[in-house]
């Protein structure tokens, strides 16, 4: 008996500690638009950045935390900063931003199960080591809340003169609010295709690993 209760205990056992300690994955569909002025890619210079909207503070810390990013991402595709902007030869015009797409709260049914067990014996006809019985007793009822956002960055670059060099506008659609955490992962998404032509949107799925929860909300 104790033979048998180990060999149902134990995988179970294992299989929670390896759920918990193992990476789970968050995954993102990501939509990338990027156009030119003229068709082709457009060469690294010096820049600037400033918010393409009027209402943003060029002061504010969310706007300065994710300018930072951007700036990093630019550093890296070979664009060099400038401290005055009548010196830079583009300036980059930033914004983000997040829009509520879907609210709504599902109700559905789902049975409430009663199992029973037990040892069976010998002297019956039918001889089977366990029983069991399996009944649907009752049905409970739940409310599930669904949010969906469209988290979404807009990076618009322009010479001296304000003519558009290039534009790139990427978004995903999720149910997370968390602008820190999702406005760098767009810009890192974007940056093979800055400063670059295509003519059909791009689709990507991106995988982000995080260590455990505890990591996770730590992050959050």
């Amino acid at each position: 008996m104790k033979h048998i209760v180990k060999s149902i205990i134990l995988p179970l056992l294992i299989l929670f500690m390896a759920t918990g300690c193992s990476r789970t994955i968050n995954q993102y569909h990501v939509k990338i638009d990027a156009i030119t002025h003229t068709g082709e890619r457009i060469a690294p210079s010096s820049y600037t950045i400033k918010p393409l909207g009027e209402d943003t503070d060029p002061n504010d810390l969310y706007f300065q935390r994710q300018s930072q990013h951007l700036a990093k991402t630019l550093n890296a595709l070979g664009y060099t900063p400038v401290s005055y902007e009548n010196l830079a030869e583009q300036i980059i015009y930033f914004d983000y931003g997040i829009e509520k797409i879907k609210d709504e709260i599902v109700t559905y049914q789902e049975p409430t199960i009663s199992v029973g067990m037990g040892w069976g014996f010998p002297y019956h006809r039918y001889y089977s080591p366990f029983w069991n019985d399996v009944r649907y007793t009752s049905y409970r009822t739940y409310q599930k809340h669904y949010q969906l956002f469209n988290r979404y960055i807009v990076i618009l670059s322009k010479d001296q003169l304000g003519k558009e060099l290039w534009r790139i506008d990427t978004s995903s659609v999720g149910s997370s609010e968390n602008l820190r955490k999702i406005i760098p992962l767009l810009i890192d998404t974007s940056k093979p295709y800055i400063g670059s032509n295509h003519d059909e949107v791009i689709r990507l799925s991106i995988k982000e690993k995080v260590e455990n929860q505890e990591e996770n909300k730590k992050k959050e």
